[in-house]
Order: structure tokens, then sequence, then C-alpha cells
């Protein structure tokens, strides 16, 4: 009788512009087991959205419906479900033992100011973007909502790195749950 791998369940987290969403679709289009799950879009489809931050220009999730639904649909199972959970911050999920692995991307300033300007961000969110990512909010925030030893710090700033990601991140799942030596 063959058993079913099991996959964890993790977190690719940063600030807008680092590449979480295409490192996340890679991820999924090479293992076709695993489950890509994009935060804004799931709050969008299901009116997960409580208001619009005109001052910071962004949506106001609601974070306990969003939990909710994960639980419901996926963390209540017995197994870990394959999930690649895509968002700025890995706060959004609780750490409730259902999150295996926390992946923070990171960029220097020039590069993210390039990537922003092509989606037509303000002058003032770019700056707010960019402050972020210098003081490295996203990478403290994942440290203080999980373990340390669950957080990985991967710089996406080009194609190479991107590709270097996409194989670590297929060998962590692989290796998964005998990941303590990979960093």
């Amino acid at each position: 009788m063959s058993m079913k791998k099991q996959l964890p369940n993790i977190i690719i987290c940063g600030t807008p512009g680092v590449g979480k969403s295409d490192l996340g679709q890679q991820l999924r289009s090479s293992n076709k087991s695993l489950k890509y799950i994009n935060i804004n879009d799931l709050a969008k489809q299901n009116k997960f959205i409580v208001e619009y931050d005109e001052e910071n220009q962004c949506e106001i999730l609601d974070d306990d419906a969003i939990n909710d639904y994960l639980d419901e649909k996926y963390f209540q199972k017995l197994t870990p479900s394959g999930l690649v959970i895509d968002y700025h911050s890995a706060g959004i999920i609780p750490d409730n033992n259902q999150i295996h692995g926390i992946f923070v991307l990171r960029c220097n300033g020039d590069k993210l100011n390039e990537r922003l300007k092509t989606r037509n961000y303000s002058e003032k969110k770019i700056e707010q973007i960019i402050q972020s990512e210098n003081f490295q909010v996203c990478l403290h925030e994942a440290c203080e909502v999980f373990d340390e030893s669950m957080v990985h710090e991967l710089v996406n700033e080009t194609e190479n790195d991107a590709k270097k990601n996409l194989q670590y991140l297929l060998n962590w799942i692989d290796r998964w749950p005998l990941t303590d030596n990979m960093d």
C-alpha cells in the first residue's frame, strides 16, 4: 500500500513587489500537489474586506474571517494540506501549529522602487513600502508570530535569485519534515 507524502503548509511573505506571487505560482506549477492561496484574492472573492484605508492606500482585511475560512477548509484536517499562502504579513495566520515554514522574500530599495513604479504605485506608497522593507518589518513580524527557526529569509532581486528560491523551496518541501539543517 503506497502512502501519499504529506506536504507542509507554508507562508511566502514580504513587502509588495518582492516577488511573492510569482514564486508562489511557480511553486504550485512545479508541484501540482500544492494549493496556492493568495490572501488578497481570497479576501476579495469571499468579501473579507472590512474597508479601504485611503491614507495608506490599501484594503483592510477581516483577519478573523480569513482565519475561520482557512481553519474550516484546511486546518481542521488531521494532515497538512500542502498550502502555499501568499500575503504581505505572516501574522495574518496565527501560530496554530498548522504552518510549517515561513519564507520572507527581501529586495533592495532600488530594485523594489523599479518594480513598484511599473505597478503605477504613488510616490507616497512606494516610499512607505521601501521604508517597510528597509526596516525589515515583514521579517521581524514573522519572527514575532512564529518560532524563529521556522522563518527563512530569501533575497529575491534577480531572475537568478528567483530560480534559486524556487529550487530551495522545492527541496525544502521535498525534505520536509526533516529540514532542520537546510539553511
